[in-house]
């Protein structure tokens, strides 16, 4: 046998089952369904049920958010100090997804009935729930550095990863509403969180950790220090951190704007969201063939370019029903395509960190990460609150006013354009296979898609 085939060889021996790479998948579909609840089912409860006031809504989702987004580097300085399962990750996921799903349905429970009884309970289990929430979701996403070094493979996990995450957002607007509807707030979120719980473990019995994250002892001034100085690292997080703005832009405003400026019923919204999670995975689907041909950037810009102007041709679209789900489609499929490429580029960002500033901290990499993501998923939250108290919404109104219409439509439509706008140009600086990165990487863990 030839040293060529030999090597051939152990490099198909080394590619994950495709057991693993679905069942990773499950994971995201656990945490995007998270945030599409507490992104738009909870923000609906909190003003139209509870009866919460903007403003107060407001204040909740910046800090309780702020908060969740401290939990993550914390999460991660516990893994790098293997403060908990000698530095394992998968433990994390198994342990964690029961207190988590319980967690959730807290939100929903009203267990006082004075306002300031309702007001303090929405606190404490909305702090509570994001913080179980960090310690599954940053064990979860440094899985891929534990399970593979290959970069297709981390594609090919990260694809699984977006299709879950979209199945997520489907299931999210398909089935809760009618849980909900059926059977009240707090048990239909409480049967689908159950249901959560179950879908949550699948990876921690069948994925497997091949590799040990190395501990890290340098002091946390070190370690943050080390992350800046990797470009890579930088402009991933903040463009995956403006990612989050454009989530929480759709989850938060959908159901007001099918409601208040189509002037069609919640049912509508919550399709909406549905229609979300099925063509963002259709364009997951593809980016796992188009991006290791158009290279990371060029996948992620041509996306989002495509994504921008059909939000414009919805925006300026008249209010036929099949028209608008056309084109909010294409809208999200071409946000699917850029999705795998995001977690991808992080996983990869994170060890081009290790060799080039010799500082290996995977966990706060990665949760640093996700608290950027959390402190943009708090921003996203407060503006859908600020805009609308900013608008005057009324929960107990049936119609709102011209203004209130207004900061509807640019909270669900002018904040993506926005968003996408600003990610062509940042993506644009992104590390390129020319550029001096590449001549210190070894040839294994390289910033470009293998051939």
């Amino acid at each position: 046998m030839t040293e060529t085939s030999s090597q051939t060889k152990v490099q198909e021996q080394q590619r994950l089952p495709l057991k693993e790479r679905m069942s990773f998948g499950l994971g995201d579909l656990v945490g995007n369904g998270m945030f599409g609840i507490t992104g738009s089912y909870l923000i609906h409860f909190y003003t139209d049920v509870v009866g919460m006031a903007a403003a107060q809504l407001a204040m909740l989702m910046l800090v309780a958010r702020i908060v969740h987004s401290f939990s993550d580097p914390l999460v991660g300085l516990i893994i790098d100090r293997r403060g908990l399962f000698a530095g394992r990750v998968m433990p994390y996921v198994r342990w964690f997804a029961v207190p988590l799903a319980l967690s959730l349905v807290a939100c929903f429970l009203r267990p006082f009935s004075s306002v300031r009884g309702e007001l303090s309970w929405a606190w404490i289990s909305y702090l509570a729930m994001g913080i179980l929430f960090s310690f599954f979701i940053v064990p979860y996403g440094l899985l891929p550095n534990t399970m593979t070094e290959r970069s297709n493979d981390r594609l090919s996990l990260s694809t699984y990863r977006m299709v879950g995450a979209t199945l997520g957002t489907f299931l999210v607007g398909s089935v809760v509403p009618p849980a909900v509807a059926h059977f009240g707030y707090a048990e239909g979120i409480g049967l689908v969180a159950a249901c959560g719980a179950v879908v949550a473990m699948v990876p921690s019995w069948t994925c497997r950790e091949r590799l040990m994250l190395a501990p890290d002892k340098q002091p946390l001034s070190t370690t943050l220090r080390s992350l800046l100085k990797n470009r890579a690292w930088v402009v991933v997080t903040i463009v995956l951190s403006l990612f989050y703005i454009d989530l929480t832009s759709f989850y938060g405003f959908a159901i007001y704007y099918a409601q208040h400026v189509l002037g069609r019923d919640a049912a509508f919204g919550g399709f909406l969201i549905s229609v979300m999670g099925v063509t963002k995975a259709g364009g997951v689907f593809i980016s796992s063939f188009i991006a290791p041909r158009l290279g990371w950037k060029r996948a992620v810009t041509l996306g989002y370019l495509c994504s921008v102007t059909s939000l414009a041709l919805f925006w300026l679209a008249p209010n036929n029903a099949w028209l608008l789900i056309g084109l909010f489609s294409l809208v999200c499929f071409f946000d699917g395509i850029a999705l795998p490429v995001f977690y991808t580029m992080l996983a990869e960002a994170i060890d081009v960190g290790a060799v080039l500033t010799g500082v290996r901290a995977a966990g706060i990499a990665y949760s640093v990460n996700s608290f950027a993501g959390k402190s943009a998923w708090a921003l996203g939250g407060f503006l859908v609150a600020a805009l609308l108290a900013w608008g005057g919404y009324d929960g107990h109104s049936a119609i709102q006013n011209v203004s209130t219409r207004e900061a509807i439509t640019f909270g669900f439509l002018g904040v993506p354009f926005c968003v996408g706008i600003l990610s062509i140009i940042l993506i644009q600086f992104y590390p390129s296979p020319s550029e001096t990165i590449e001549r210190q990487m070894p040839p294994e863990i390289l910033l470009i898609p293998e051939d």
